[in-house]
């Protein structure tokens, strides 16, 4: 089993044709629901039933504030000063969530909904913000996409072409 670390779930926004990163990314997470219609059954034995509707999702994110705007500042991010001009001109954005080693990529379309920033006394500027989805969430991966039957000495992969490769213990 393989853990991996925060830093490779990056957050990016496209702009002009060109991926960012949101700048100084302290987390970010990605959110689903749905909403539900309640319904009844005669077998529910007097438990609530209920199935699955609309369905949204949002991604929240928090970062410390750089100059990414202004001259001398950092172009290549985005931070603050940038998605607050991006929200205030309601601009639909694509979105990837992705790192180097971490093999899932998210990625879709979303608005800025939210906004803010933090200043305290003697501590970094802060912001955080929510990224609401617009339409469907979508997912790919990077490299090959690993199954298995449920036979330990079969493994089922796929590369990016789709190509489906069944792999035996004996090496076939």
């Amino acid at each position: 089993m393989e853990f991996y670390n925060g830093n490779d779930r990056i957050l990016f926004i496209k702009l002009n044709g060109v991926w960012l990163p949101i700048g100084c990314l302290t987390g970010n997470s990605f959110t689903e629901n749905s909403e539900m219609l309640q319904t009844t059954t005669r077998d529910n034995e007097g438990w609530a039933t209920s199935r699955p509707m609309m369905q949204n999702y949002s991604i929240s994110f928090d970062g410390l504030q750089i100059n990414s705007t202004v001259a001398g500042g950092t172009f290549t991010v985005a931070s603050y000063d940038k998605l607050k001009l991006l929200k205030r001109s309601k601009i639909l954005l694509d979105w990837k969530i992705q790192g180097a080693t971490f093999p899932v990529v998210d990625y879709g379309k979303c608005y800025i909904t939210e906004i803010s920033e933090a200043s305290q006394i003697d501590d970094f500027l802060t912001f955080s913000g929510t990224l609401t989805g617009y339409g469907i969430p979508k997912t790919t991966t990077v490299g090959q996409f690993v199954l298995n039957d449920g036979d330990p000495n079969v493994i089922v992969t796929t590369d990016e072409t789709a190509t489906l490769i069944i792999r035996t213990s004996n090496g076939n």
